[in-house]
This record gives C-alpha cells, structure tokens and sequence, in this order.
C-alpha cells in the first residue's frame, strides 16, 4: 500500500464532515482539523472505550466526582 501525502489524503476526503479544534501548548497554538470518513468500526471503539474504563476504574486511576 502507497503512503499518501498529505495533499492526496486531503483530496480524498474533502467531502467528509469535519472539526477544528484550537490547542494552546507552551503559548503555541496548533489548530488540527479532524476528518470523520466513518471507516471506524463502531463495536471496536465501544469495546476498547469500555475496557479501558473498566481497567482504570478497578485501579482507581479515574477520580471520582460528584
């Protein structure tokens, strides 16, 4: 499989919806711009979401609110 540049991955997927995020690091600023092209498996994402909460929580690593 071809690497793709950036210029042909934006191609590719002009037409996907999109988000803009501003971030501020050590007074940087970046802006990344996140492309959803839905090739994401929904069931895996659950599933790993899931795991990792139950793997936090059972060694006490997510603070508790009220």
């Amino acid at each position: 499989m071809k690497n793709k540049t950036l210029a042909e991955l934006n191609e590719q997927f002009k037409d996907c919806p999109t988000r803009t995020s501003e971030y501020e690091i050590n007074g940087q600023k970046y802006i990344v711009v996140s492309h959803f092209t839905g090739n994401k498996s929904l069931s895996d994402t659950m599933y790993a979401y899931a795991l990792n909460r139950a793997m936090n929580e059972v060694l006490h690593r997510i603070p508790e609110t009220a």
